[in-house]
C-alpha cells in the first residue's frame, strides 16, 4: 500500500474565487455516479463556497479543480485501475473532500478511515480490503511518501471525465466502528450514496444557500451523509468549532450565520450541558437534527425548547443503509414521544417476525428496511450478508421496534445488545430507563459482566448534574426491578466513553467492569 500526502499549491490560493458563473445546482435525477453528480453541481456552483473554515473559504471551483488534481494522479499511476481502493485517513477537510471525490471521478472506490484509528485496528482494515492506496495528513507521511498538489497545473477549463462504473458498481468501503470483533466493511454502491442523498434532501429544507456547521466525521456513515447532502446541494460546509468543546459549537453557529447542525445524541447531551445555548444567539439556525442513536425525548424537547425559531429533526439510520431511513417532523416531536418517524422518501419501513412476516401495528419485531439506498452487503463475507440482508432486499436493522396505526416507528432497543440472565432474556434499555426516570437529567448504561458463572448487568452513570450516589440508584433499581435485573456494579463516572463515532463506547465499559472484578451482589 503506498502512502500519499495532499498539499496546497502556493500559487493557487484557497480563498480566490473562481471566474466562473455561480448558478443554481442541478438536478441529480438521471445521474448514477456519485464523481459526475459532484463534478456537475461544482462546475454549476462556481464561485459559491463549498467550504469554509477558520483561515480560509473554499470555492466549488477551487474544489473541482482540487479533485482533478487527484484524479489526474491516480489516473496517472500504471498500477491502478478502476476498483482499486484508496484509503482517506484524513480529517474532515478540503483535502479530505478533494481527495474523496477526486477517487471516485478516477473511477476508485473510497475507503474512510479515522484519523485516530489504532494500528492494531488499521492493520485488520488493510488485512480486510488491501487498499492500493493511503492518503494521510503531512504527519503521518515518511519520506518515502508521493506529494500530490493540489489544483497546481489543472486546467481551468475541465472536461466532464469519461467513466466507467455507475450506479450498481461500489463507490465506498464503510469499515464499521463497532469495539468488538472484527470490522465488516459495509459496501455502498454510487447509486446508494445517491439514492440517500436525494431521500434527505427531500425531506430536510437543505438549500444551496445553506451554511451547516459540519463536525461529525466523514469517516462515519452519519458524516458522510452530511457530505453529500450538502455537496450534492451546492451548499456551504463550515468547519469549525470542536465537538470536544461545546460550547465553541453555538460560538461557531453564530459566527460563520450557520443555518443548521446535526450531531449524535452523546453530542447534544455535551451541548446542553456544556454548550451555553441559552447564553449564544444563533438567528441565522434554520435547525438541527439527530441521528445514530435515540436522543432521549425530554432532551429532544429541550433542545427544540432552546434553538427555537429554528427546528429540531428526530432521524433514524443505519450505515447499512447509507445513513438515514425515517424522520420525524418537528411538528409531530411532542406528541409521539420516542418516534423515529416514518420512512424516508423511496424507503419502506416495516416491522416483522423471525419469519420475515410483517406485524400488525403495536406489536414489537425487528424493524425491517428495503429501498435502493440498502448496501450492496459487507465486503468479502457472503454469511454476514445472508444474516442480515434477504433476497428480498429487506434489511435486518439488529433493532427492536414497533409501528403505530399512523405508520410511525418506535425503537424498542438493539437486538445484539439482548443478555439471557438466569434463565431470562433481558435488554439493557429495561435497567437505563428505570435510573434515567428516577434521576431525572442523568445519563445510565447498564452492560453484561460475567458474576458467579452466570451473566448479570453493571451499571454506569453519569449524573450530569443529577444528585446522584451508588446506595440511591441501589435502592431504585430494587425498588422497581426483578432481582435477576439489579446490577451487581453500579460505578458513577464524569463521562462515558464514546468511540470515535461519538456513541457510547458499550465494550470498554465492559471491560472496565470485568476488570473491576467481581462484587458481591447487591441483593
Amino acid at each position: 500500500m503506498d502512502t500519499v500526502i495532499l498539499q496546497f499549491d502556493d500559487d493557487a490560493r484557497p480563498s480566490r474565487a473562481s471566474a466562473s458563473g455561480q448558478g443554481a445546482a442541478p438536478s441529480l435525477e438521471g445521474v448514477d455516479h456519485l464523481g459526475l453528480a459532484f463534478f456537475d453541481v461544482a462546475r454549476a456552483r462556481g464561485a459559491h463556497p463549498a467550504i469554509e473554515t477558520e483561515k480560509a473559504a473554499f470555492t466549488y471551483d477551487w474544489l473541482l479543480r482540487a479533485a482533478e488534481s487527484v484524479r489526474r494522479y491516480l489516473c496517472s499511476r500504471e498500477d491502478f485501475a478502476p476498483g482499486a481502493r484508496v484509503a482517506l485517513k484524513l480529517a474532515n477537510s478540503p483535502e479530505y473532500v478533494a481527495a474523496f471525490y477526486g477517487t471516485l471521478l478516477a473511477d476508485g472506490v473510497v475507503v474512510p478511515l479515522p484519523v485516530a484509528l489504532e494500528p492494531a485496528r488499521l492493520q485488520q482494515v488493510e488485512d480486510a480490503c488491501r487498499p492500493d492506496i493511503l492518503i494521510v495528513p503531512k504527519n503521518l507521511a515518511d519520506n518515502t511518501s508521493d506529494v500530490v498538489t493540489l489544483v497546481a497545473d489543472t486546467p481551468s477549463d475541465l472536461a466532464r471525465p469519461v467513466v466507467q462504473r455507475s450506479r450498481d458498481d461500489l463507490a465506498m468501503l464503510l469499515f464499521t466502528s463497532g469495539s468488538t470483533g472484527l470490522p465488516k466493511g459495509v459496501m455502498l454502491s454510487h447509486g446508494n450514496l445517491l439514492a440517500n442523498a436525494r431521500a434527505i434532501l427531500h425531506e430536510l429544507p437543505i438549500t444551496p444557500d445553506e451554511r451547516a456547521l459540519v463536525l461529525l466525521p466523514f469517516c462515519h456513515a452519519f458524516g458522510n451523509s452530511i457530505l453529500q447532502t450538502h455537496i450534492l446541494a451546492g451548499a456551504t460546509m463550515v468547519f469549525a468549532g470542536a465537538l470536544m468543546f461545546p460550547a465553541t459549537i453555538p460560538q461557531a453557529i453564530a459566527k460563520f450565520s450557520a443555518t443548521s447542525f446535526s450531531a449524535v445524541p452523546e453530542v447534544y447531551g455535551m451541548l446542553l450541558k456544556y454548550g451555553g445555548l441559552g447564553d449564544q444567539k444563533m438567528p441565522s439556525l434554520r435547525y438541527m437534527s439527530v441521528a445514530g442513536g435515540g436522543l432521549r425525548h425530554d432532551l429532544s424537547l429541550r433542545m427544540a425548547e432552546l434553538i427555537k425559531p429554528a427546528e429540531f429533526y428526530v432521524m433514524y439510520g443505519q450505515s447499512e443503509a447509507s445513513a438515514r431511513l425515517a424522520v420525524l417532523p418537528p411538528a409531530e416531536l411532542k406528541a409521539r414521544e420516542g418516534s423515529i418517524g416514518r420512512a424516508l422518501d423511496g424507503v419502506a419501513l416495516a416491522v416483522m417476525d423471525d419469519a420475515g412476516a410483517a406485524l400488525p401495528p403495536g406489536e414489537a419485531g425487528m424493524l425491517c428496511a428495503r429501498g435502493p439506498n440498502v448496501m450492496l452487503g459487507y465486503w468479502q463475507d457472503s454469511a454476514a450478508t445472508a444474516d442480515v440482508l434477504g433476497a428480498d432486499g429487506w434489511l435486518r436493522t439488529g433493532d427492536l421496534a414497533r409501528r403505530d396505526a399512523d405508520g410511525y416507528f418506535y425503537i424498542e432497543g438493539r437486538a445484539n445488545l439482548l443478555v439471557k440472565v438466569q434463565g431470562y432474556r433481558v435488554h439493557p434499555a429495561e435497567v437505563e430507563s428505570i435510573v434515567e426516570a428516577a434521576f431525572p437529567g442523568a445519563r445510565a448504561v447498564a452492560v453484561p459482566v460475567p458474576h458467579a458463572g452466570d451473566t448479570r448487568f453493571a451499571l454506569f452513570v453519569a449524573p450530569q448534574g443529577a444528585a446522584v450516589d451508588v446506595g440511591s440508584l441501589q435502592a431504585a433499581c430494587r425498588a422497581a426491578l426483578a432481582s435477576h435485573k439489579v446490577p451487581v456494579h453500579i460505578e458513577i463516572v464524569e463521562e462515558l466513553p464514546l468511540t470515535s463515532g461519538y456513541k457510547v463506547d458499550r465494550a470498554a465499559l465492559s471491560a472496565r467492569a470485568a476488570a473491576a472484578g467481581q462484587p458481591p451482589s447487591p441483593e
